[in-house]
């Protein structure tokens, strides 16, 4: 393999880890894996060459023919060479991480809508309806292998070229080699495509159990499980699960279901990303905006059409203007449905007027790069017209007089978005109000959905305001004594006066509510912290939320 040892990234579970494993059940999934990809994105001219990848002078992949000389990923780069003298050594700058990868993705959209890049080189669907559509699983991985082929030889001249002299392009000593797996899982799948097996449903434990615990995509949890002498994921998955989570943590024990054939994580819709950007280098410095504009139409025209043509729009691109001297301006311009070439042209011309008027930021020669990137690309059929196909006219008025003042403001326009959080004030993030507009997109049934659950988060609605800095108060009873809480989560007392650190002043306390427990790190006794909320009402402040953190009770925020 490319790397030492090829192993899937920690994927989360839609299942808790206290649900009964009858009724967890893995996703059947087929996977594809090209096993030296750096090397086929690197455009080599040979189906076998003796060549590695490296980073900052270590090897991080290498070539079928370089693992037989006995280089390994890991050595250094001046050990290698002095192993074999005539080594292509390839910077990890030149590898393409996403670009012409893409386009291998796209052949699975043929089998099944959903699709995810999991990793460089490796890509997955379902297999449940693909396979009963095309007459069985063994059908449908001989069809996928044949159409990997197939594309391989479209992209690639060099390998038509090769197979034309009748070089076994796709054998197992040939940096196009690639494996197709069908298993319960992507854990197990990953490994199975190694030798294109298709693992029975349900079989997986019993596949998986000779493998190394060093196949656990965690190499710290592997490493100690060898020293403990559990050598084998079929060892790991003997011991009991709740001692391997008293033991690991939570992650241990996501490991362990992942052993036995339980990876029941859930495939993560992707947009297939191809490189859509453009580098529009001017014939000469332009000082004048609409002569910038003007000079980029027709690139701009034939990217936005090239995009239209794969169903796709661009929602958020990335334009940097550079000007003869060096100097540059970047910035991430959005549009809820879609740039048009009109739209993008306009955004361009902004950026100019706004980087050009900035006293302190104007560049001092004129404009000799325009570079565009995409950032956020969807399908076409996301976006919301009316029914006549025209776009909602009153939101894109209000968003072309948005986007005026931010090029006005710059990177100061932003709007405060909710996120998923355990605490109040942590719920709230700024963000480019551009950006924001997305998140309109998504309905709210299915936001809420996905947020995962934030166990010791307060119920119920919000403070309005949360405080930067939490002012220090007392809880004290009637009788004047200090209120606390026990061990067991209780108040020590019943609450009646509140009174702020360095003031004389009481307010009274006319309700309380229960007690909302957090205890975050529970495992790591050293760093672990414990907080107990109350919502209380006063006679003068109004309602607030105040926290027992350590010896000491804190506002934390107050409600309207």
């Amino acid at each position: 393999m490319s790397k030492k040892m090829p192993k899937a990234k920690l994927r989360y579970s839609r299942y808790s880890l206290f649900d009964p494993i009858e009724h967890q059940v893995a996703p059947r999934i087929l996977l594809v894996e090209f096993f030296y990809w750096p090397f086929i994105s690197a455009k080599l001219e040979q189906a076998d060459p003796l060549a590695i990848v490296e980073d900052k002078g270590i090897v991080i992949h290498v070539s079928p023919r370089a693992l037989r000389t006995g280089i390994k990923a890991g050595d250094k780069v001046r050990t290698s060479l002095s192993v074999a003298p005539g080594l292509m050594v390839i910077p990890v700058d030149v590898v393409d991480q996403n670009g012409s990868f893409a386009k291998i993705a796209n052949v699975l959209e043929q089998f099944s809508p959903l699709v995810e890049i999991v990793d460089l080189g490796v890509c997955a669907t379902n297999a449940r309806g693909p396979s009963r559509y095309f007459g069985g699983e063994k059908e449908l991985v001989s069809r996928v292998a044949y159409a990997m082929e197939d594309q391989i030889l479209e992209i690639f001249p060099i390998a038509k070229e090769l197979r034309d002299n009748s070089v076994d392009i796709f054998g197992r000593d040939s940096v196009f080699s690639f494996g197709v797996s069908i298993a319960d899982g992507i854990f197990t799948a990953r490994i199975a495509a190694r030798n294109s097996r298709i693992v029975p449903l349900g079989e997986s434990a019993s596949f998986l159990a000779p493998f190394s615990v060093r196949e656990l995509p965690d190499d710290d949890i592997a490493g100690t499980l060898g020293r403990l002498g559990v050598r084998s994921l079929g060892e790991f998955t003997n011991l009991d699960f709740y001692l391997v989570m008293e033991r690991f943590g939570s992650q241990g024990a996501l490991l362990h279901r992942m052993a036995g054939g339980l990876d029941t994580s859930s495939l993560e819709a992707s947009e297939i990303k191809e490189d859509f950007s453009q580098k529009i280098e001017l014939s000469e410095p332009l000082e004048v905006s609409s002569a910038v504009v003007f000079a980029c139409k027709a690139r701009v025209e034939e990217m936005l059409g090239r995009l239209l043509e794969k169903g796709r729009l661009c929602q958020v691109m990335r334009v940097r203007l550079m000007s003869e001297n060096g100097e540059e301006s970047i910035r991430d311009w959005g549009v809820k449905n879609g740039f048009s070439a009109q739209l993008l042209l306009e955004r361009i011309r902004w950026q100019l007027e706004s980087w050009s008027t900035d006293a302190r930021l104007a560049p001092s020669a004129g404009v000799e790069i325009v570079e565009l990137k995409p950032q956020r690309i969807v399908s076409a059929l996301r976006i919301q017209l009316n029914l006549d196909g025209s776009e909602r006219s009153s939101i894109t008025k209000v968003s072309q007089a948005l986007s005026r003042v931010d090029a006005i403001v710059g990177k100061r326009a932003s709007i405060a978005r909710i996120k998923g959080s355990r605490t109040s004030k942590e719920s709230v993030e700024m963000v480019p109000w551009q950006l924001h507009l997305f998140d309109l997109d998504e309905p709210r049934g299915r936001k809420a959905k996905e947020e995962p659950p934030w166990p010791g988060k307060l119920l119920g609605s919000s403070p309005a305001i949360c405080f930067d800095r939490e002012v220090e108060v007392f809880l004290l009873s009637k009788e004047a004594v200090p209120v606390s809480v026990s061990a067991d989560v209780i108040l020590c007392g019943e609450p009646y006066w509140l009174q702020v650190r360095g003031s004389g002043k009481k307010v009274k306390i006319l309700e309380w509510s229960s007690l909302w427990p957090m205890m975050e790190r529970w495992w790591d006794l050293e760093h672990s912290t414990r907080v107990v909320r109350v919502q209380i009402v006063t006679d003068e402040m109004g309602a607030l939320l105040i926290k027992r953190a350590g010896e000491k009770w804190l506002i934390e925020g107050s409600y309207d």
